[in-house]
This record gives structure tokens, sequence and C-alpha cells, in this order.
């Protein structure tokens, strides 16, 4: 179970380089389609950094075409805890309610600017609890995920509202989307084959799903690893789930989804990809980032898909 202490620094298992611990804030401008990702990747080991502020408003099958992207890899490490933390690239973020509420502020000096706050909308989802995530104690085959780079990790539901301001003009944020934080072992080639989604819909329920992608055969989810569905202030785990998704290239082009919660409640819906752009968030990685208009039988919801479907980034030596 997450607790108050799980905002601050956990304390490494390993004094192994790679050890990491992360924040990710997502939101969305919809009437815009612009999609935001706002992430930060301590390694206490190592005492650096790794930030990125991504925001993407189309389609490009190239990193460098999207509307913004700053990336760092080794920003020193911030003084303050985790809890209250300002990085060298412009990035501040403060917890102002203990693992539920937030106040993100990002200025990169080159008339990209954002002030948000997220506020949860439920518990921290803690996928390595059995009384919340009914497949916390299912080892999947093809998960390399779980038990390193989120051996701590918790998912999040949450309204963001605030502004974004780029070259002089100013968007209004007001919108449900996910956050989630990790610790754990991460190394540059460890993250693949997997998808964490969210689809958040008019009549108060969101989604969240973490997909296996199978390197093999794209257009399908072959299993859900965790995930939950937040129906206003109730949750309930998913127990199963399977997708299918066509692309351009690697980018996604329609997604057909199904999952089960807990209740056996089976829920379906579709997505179609308002922005979709490559996000290399740090070398040897490479994931598809996408702003995804839903529909559940006429249900219209909003979200995004970081889909880290290429297995690896040197595939012509094989």
């Amino acid at each position: 179970m997450i607790n108050d202490n799980d905002m601050y620094f956990h304390t490494p298992t390993s004094d192994h380089y790679s050890w990491a611990e992360t924040n990710y804030f997502g939101f969305y401008i919809p009437e815009e389609n612009i999609l935001v990702g706002v992430y930060a990747q301590p390694r206490a080991n190592l005492g650096s950094v790794l930030s990125s502020i991504h925001i993407t408003d189309g389609f490009s099958n190239t990193p460098h075409e999207v509307l913004y992207d700053d990336c760092h890899v080794f920003l020193p490490m911030p003084k303050g805890n985790l809890d209250d933390f300002e990085l060298e690239n412009g990035l501040k973020i403060k917890c102002t309610k203990p693992v539920m509420d937030y106040h993100i502020r990002y200025d990169g000096g080159e008339g990209v600017s954002l002030d948000v706050k997220y506020e949860g909308l439920m518990a921290p989802y803690d996928i390595h609890d059995p009384d919340m995530d009914p497949l916390a104690n299912q080892h999947q085959s093809g998960d390399v995920i779980s038990d390193n780079a989120y051996a701590g990790h918790w998912d999040q539901s949450g309204r963001v509202t605030g502004s974004l301001t780029i070259n002089d003009k100013t968007y209004n944020v007001d919108c449900v989307a996910s956050m989630d934080h990790s610790w754990g072992l991460r190394d540059e080639k460890q993250l693949k084959n997997f998808c964490w989604m969210n689809a958040n819909f008019e009549n108060d329920m969101s989604i969240h799903c973490l997909y296996l992608v199978d390197p093999k055969n794209l257009d399908t989810y072959p299993a859900i690893v965790h995930g939950y569905v937040r129906e206003g202030d109730k949750v309930y785990g998913l127990k199963r789930g399977t997708g299918k998704i066509r692309r351009n290239g690697y980018l996604h082009h329609f997604f057909e989804l199904e999952v089960e919660d807990v209740r056996g409640k089976v829920h379906k819906f579709t997505g179609t990809p308002m922005t979709s752009n490559p996000w290399m968030a740090w070398p040897l990685m490479y994931l598809v980032q996408s702003l995804c208009r839903w529909d559940m039988q006429g249900v219209i919801g909003w979200g995004e898909v970081q889909d880290l479907c290429k297995e690896t980034v040197n595939d012509k030596l094989k």
C-alpha cells in the first residue's frame, strides 16, 4: 500500500548505477490537439537527473518534428526532496497534499512555459498490492518491467488545471489525466514491449491500463499486466484485457480495446489518435506517444497512450 512517505525519495535497494526514481505527469488540451508530458527521473546512485518536457500537436515519424522537446540527461540532483524540488531545466514540482496533489511549473526560457495543478481523484493505485490489483501476484511472460523499473510503482487519475504558454499564446488547461511514480532498477535498454495508457470519459470514468506489447505482432496487445477502472470515487482493478491496433509504421492509427474488471464488468472502447509521435526520453529508448479521442458506445473520452513497441534500436544486427 502506498503511504505518505512514498512522495519522498526512496532508499535505493541496490548500489547499481541504474537505480532510478521517476515522476510523470501528462495532460492535454483536446480542442487544440495538444499533448504535454512532464517527466523527471532522478538517479540517486549517480547524483544526476534526466528530465523531459515533451509537447506534440500533430503526426510525425521523427522526434525532431514535434512541437517542443526539451530533454536533459545529466542534470544535477536537486537540493530538495521529491516532494518539493527544482531542476536546472526550469522544472519545479511541489507536492501540496501527500501522494495526491501537485503544483507543476516549467519555463525553459524558449517561449514555452506551463503552470498547472494536479489534484488526485483517487488514492494511488499500487500495482504490487493484491488488495488493489488482482494481477499483483501474477507474473506474465514478456513482462520485463514490473519487477525492475516498476519494483515500486503507482498510477493515479487526477484533474489537471492551469495554463500552457507557447510563443506568447496561452492555452487554458482543464482535463482528467494520469500521473505515475516509480522506483527500482531501470537501465537504458530495459523498457520495452509495454504500453501505458489512459482513457478519461465525460461520465466521470477513467480506464488506466498497462498492456503487454508483442514485438512480433504489433497489431495486438495480448494481455493486461496491471490497470484499473475508476467510476467517480470507486476504483476496480482489472483482471483481463486485450487490444487491437492499426498502425502507420510504429505510429498509432486506431485502437479497439477491451478490459474486464474484478466485478466481471467488460468495458469495450475504441480510440482515434489526434496526435502520434516518437518520444525519445533517453538514448536507446523509443516509444510512440499519442493523444487519443476515445469512444465507449457513444460516451466520449480523451487520454494518452505511450507505447514501447520497438524491442531494440539495433535491428540491423539481427
